[in-house]
């Protein structure tokens, strides 16, 4: 029998909703004749004219399924194409595409293991799509732009480089991807939380391993602390995030730190006037 609005989940019908703001999202982000400026302006009255998207069932909470809203997404597709000719990509937790609006869609490798998502990736045309596990290889130094927002959560500690221990899942997914990345690519990263700091300046708890693993490795452009609530809340939570832009690889240099607060932008984004 054939799937109809009656015998639909909510949960299901608001991925195909989340689709649909994908979809119009792309079309505004694509659209010619308009700026920058205009498009990111009609973006963030999609935003927030969508339904808020807060069903959750089991598999969802489990699987820490909270996709980007759109306005951010449009920012980050902005940081990684702007001046710079995107001939492949990837985004290795793709949910329904949100994070490639502003990206060649035909260009770009998305994975998901949710079999609904995977299906509404299928089609929107892109270049390849997978199911695979985020924290297996996508290959070596091989895509031009990395996007992701991987699901939050713990995992079993890996130590990287003989120095880094790293528990946090989307802190090991955004390292397996970043490893997909040429030298000279770009990648644009969301993380759960704020970076938070002790009474010395110093990172607090599992970000500073992580954080400190980034900029031992890549050109680290910013690190934006984002108030949740206000930018994140019609996407199902109010959690704090983080936006992490890297422009390029380095040579690794375990003496490169993640930076104290006396010398961070530590302050923390409330609006998208603000981010943009």
């Amino acid at each position: 029998k054939e799937l109809g609005i009656d015998n639909i989940s909510y949960t299901d019908l608001q991925e195909l909703i989340e689709t649909e703001v994908v979809n119009i999202a792309r079309e505004i982000a694509n659209k010619e004749g308009l700026t920058d400026e205009k498009k990111f302006q009609k973006i963030v009255k999609l935003y927030e004219g969508q339904p808020s998207l807060n069903a959750r069932d089991n598999d969802r909470i489990n699987k820490q399924q909270y996709s980007t809203p759109a306005p951010m997404a449009y920012l980050m597709g902005q940081f990684l194409s702007k001046g710079k000719k995107v001939d492949s990509g990837l985004e290795p937790s793709a949910g329904n595409g949100m994070l490639t609006i502003n990206l060649p869609k035909e260009k770009m490798h998305v994975n998901d293991i949710d079999e609904m998502r995977l299906s509404n990736l299928q089609k929107q045309g892109f270049g390849e799509v997978t199911s695979q596990d985020g924290l297996q290889s996508f290959g070596e130094k091989k895509f031009d732009v990395v996007v992701t927002n991987p699901p939050f959560g713990n995992v079993t500690p890996k130590v990287y480089d003989g120095i880094y221990e790293i528990s946090g899942l989307e802190h090991q997914m955004a390292i397996n991807a970043l490893e997909s990345m040429k030298d000279d690519g770009r990648a644009a990263i969301i993380i759960g939380g704020n970076t938070e700091y002790n009474q010395n300046g110093s990172i607090k708890g599992k970000d500073r391993a992580f954080l400190n693993y980034l900029y031992a490795h890549y050109n680290v452009v910013d690190v934006i602390n984002m108030n949740g609530h206000e930018l994140y809340s019609r996407q199902g939570t109010g959690f704090p995030v983080r936006m992490i832009l890297i422009n390029g690889r380095k040579e690794f240099n375990p003496r490169n730190f993640a930076p104290v607060i006396q010398k961070a932008r530590a302050e923390r984004v409330n609006s998208y006037d603000e981010l943009s």
